[in-house]
């Protein structure tokens, strides 16, 4: 069956931006959709610094609705609203005090992927938290739902002014980029020790080590929380 890709990528425009990560998706987007996907034949949708939350949600739910394999590479910051503490995926007009209206909550991600057949679904992220929403994922791990792979990391707000780079993304899309794709759970390893040769060469403004890191297979159906480990 043809599997469905959405690439992700989304941060403020300005000051706010804690990384790049638009910067991901041409190296995303030179690897065959077949190997994106991992399924024989695949279709792709990029969303590049989006406005709208809910011209995100629209295409989120278009490809949720897809009844193949789907795959979605997120890269992107974390931030909170002022009102509920919840996390959200800020967008390209997401300021401090507009998270609410102007970026994508978290749960609504969450929700559409929860709706999909166990088994179909893999997430893929490379995320950067504002210092908010560091702390509090140290009390309060992301929710991801219970039936979708989910590979990744979550890393701290870059220690010096400036912006980082989805430097996890970026390995992933290299490793892709040979043609091969293997099971996400390898790929993700892979990842993590191409960031750590990266950063071991002292890459300027990137944090120590990869973060929070997420690692949960499509998991059993007593687990309602993907894990995540530092």
């Amino acid at each position: 069956m043809p599997g469905t890709v959405l690439l992700l990528a989304a941060s403020p425009v300005g000051k706010g931006r804690l990384v790049d990560a638009a910067s991901v998706l041409p190296v995303l987007a030179a690897v065959e959709p077949a190997v994106l996907s991992g399924t024989p034949t695949a279709s792709v949708v990029e969303l590049a610094d989006p406005l709208e939350p809910q011209a995100v949600l629209t295409r989120l739910r278009a490809a949720a609705a897809s009844p193949g394999p789907l795959t979605v590479f997120l890269t992107g910051q974390l931030q909170l609203d002022r009102r509920q503490h919840l996390p959200h995926l800020a967008l390209a007009r997401t300021a401090p005090a507009t998270v609410r209206y102007t970026a994508l909550p978290w749960h609504w991600l969450r929700e559409e992927l929860r709706l999909r057949p166990d088994g179909t679904t893999t997430l893929v992220a490379d995320l950067y938290a504002d210092q908010e929403s560091w702390r509090q994922l140290h009390e309060r791990p992301l929710d991801t739902g219970g039936n979708i792979a989910v590979y990744g990391r979550v890393a701290p707000p870059p220690s010096r002014r400036g912006v980082a780079q989805p430097a996890y993304m970026k390995a992933v899309a290299t490793i892709l980029r040979s043609g091969h794709r293997p099971p996400v759970a390898e790929l993700h390893e892979q990842a993590l020790a191409r960031l750590a040769v990266e950063e071991g060469a002292g890459s300027r403004g990137a944090p120590a080590g990869p973060g929070l890191v997420l690692a949960a297979g499509r998991p059993a159906a007593a687990d309602s929380h993907a894990a995540i480990a530092a």
